[in-house]
């Protein structure tokens, strides 16, 4: 019998019982589920009907004790008994009629065409607990290239998949996200989570390290199961942990050693032997499938136009670019008068340069300040292509009573 091993982390989440009651109710064959739950908890949650049914195993952790969402998941692969499939999945979800059913057929679609180890995965598009199911947004989102972060991990976003609803089968994918991952349940053995990631640089680190191990990434062209984005009011695991700061230094620390990106902390480096590449592809192959350059913090123009894949090899260094993407943070206590009418925004290089330019507008300017009343920064964001990593920005405010103010200027860290 075909079963589906199904790992969840879930941290203090009520959304956890009605993620595993609507996965049950609306799978074709929930028999031949089996779950891995790493459940961190506090002392008035409770497993429900769930606690003895024998299709479940659970880690049961004292949320205090929690370490983050790779550890957790880390964990959950142990429990993994060599179920066919692995699907591994966030515990705030809802599920379409008979989903399991629609992956496996994509899955075995996939197998037919050739491909050894198909894995689907995807940003979900989202639900909303107060309004559901109403509010469900029902297209398919591919995960696109948005930026180097300072730090060395790239960071993705969404992206709808243009006509969608005419596509016969899943597309090819550059990337991976950890809320939901179906592929071989050998997978669970084969790409062990690192313990010691923490949150940002898991999904670009699982992306280059499955494509290494042989696995082809695939987005689907249905949807299947949705997933809870917002999570207004809801305690998340950083909330509750004073170390999260360092834990997430660590990780991005493992990250640029992984990727030859630069500099690494002292002591950060336990085990990351268990959790490097595999040996059916090379990096530098994950890199042309993807259109990325790992350690010139580099983009290929496909991979930043959202171009489908495949990218075409020809000229390949000539196409790459570093796609610069700063967030400005000006202290709101700099910046007190109430008629701005311009901000000068420069990114500048290590003499001092202007790279680029782009100035704000009195609107601009006005909806920073007002967006978010409790918070003390206001953000300015500011894209753009060149080769050249910039070191420092310049915000120069002008007022209309006061004329130039005070420049406010700051370094870029990038470790």
């Amino acid at each position: 019998m075909e079963t589906i091993f199904i790992s969840i982390a879930s941290y203090r989440d009520p959304e956890l019982l009605p993620t595993l009651r609507d996965c049950l109710a609306n799978a074709k064959n929930p028999n031949k589920l089996r779950f891995g739950v790493c459940w961190q908890h506090d002392e008035t949650e409770t497993l429900g009907e769930f606690i003895n049914d024998s299709r479940f195993k659970f880690i049961k952790v004292p949320y205090k004790e929690a370490k983050g969402a790779c550890w957790a998941r880390n964990l959950i692969q142990d429990l993994y008994s060599d179920e066919t499939y692995y699907l591994q999945l966030d515990s705030h979800h809802r599920f379409d009629k008979h989903w399991d059913a629609t992956l496996l057929k994509m899955f075995k679609q996939l197998k037919k065409k050739g491909h050894k180890k198909p894995l689907l995965t995807s940003y979900l598009p989202g639900y909303f607990p107060n309004n559901d199911p109403a509010g469900r947004v029902n297209e398919c989102w591919s995960l696109e290239f948005d930026r180097y972060m300072p730090e060395g991990p790239i960071f993705i976003k969404p992206h709808t998949i243009n006509n969608w609803k005419e596509l016969k089968e899943p597309i090819p994918s550059r990337f991976l996200s950890g809320h939901f991952i179906f592929t071989l349940g050998q997978w669970a053995k084969e790409v062990k989570y690192d313990p010691y990631y923490y949150f940002h640089g898991e999904e670009p680190s699982l992306a280059a390290r499955s494509f290494t191990h042989g696995y082809d990434l695939f987005h689907p062209h249905k949807v299947t199961i949705w997933h809870e984005y917002t999570r207004n009011g809801k305690t998340k695991q950083w909330d509750d942990d004073p170390e999260w700061s360092k834990k997430n230094s660590i990780s991005y620390s493992r990250y640029r050693h992984l990727h030859g990106m630069g500099s690494v902390l002292d002591g950060s480096l336990t085990d990351i032997e268990k959790y490097g590449f595999g040996t059916e592809r090379t990096l530098e192959e994950y890199e042309h499938y993807a259109g990325v350059k790992f350690i010139n913090r580099q983009v290929h123009k496909y991979t930043a136009d959202y171009k489908p894949l495949p990218i075409p090899q020809e000229n390949f260094e000539e196409n790459l670019l570093s796609k610069i993407k700063v967030c400005i943070d000006v202290w709101k206590e700099t910046i007190k008068e109430p008629d701005y009418d311009s901000f000068v925004i420069a990114i500048l290089d290590e003499n001092g340069a202007d790279l680029y330019r782009q100035d704000s507008t009195a609107d601009e300017i006005y909806n920073m300040i007002k967006s978010d009343p409790n918070d003390q920064f206001i953000h300015i964001w500011r894209e753009y292509n060149d080769n050249k990593q910039p070191t420092s920005w310049r915000v120069w405010p002008h007022s209309v009573s006061k004329g130039w103010c005070d420049r406010i200027e700051n370094k870029i860290k990038y470790e």
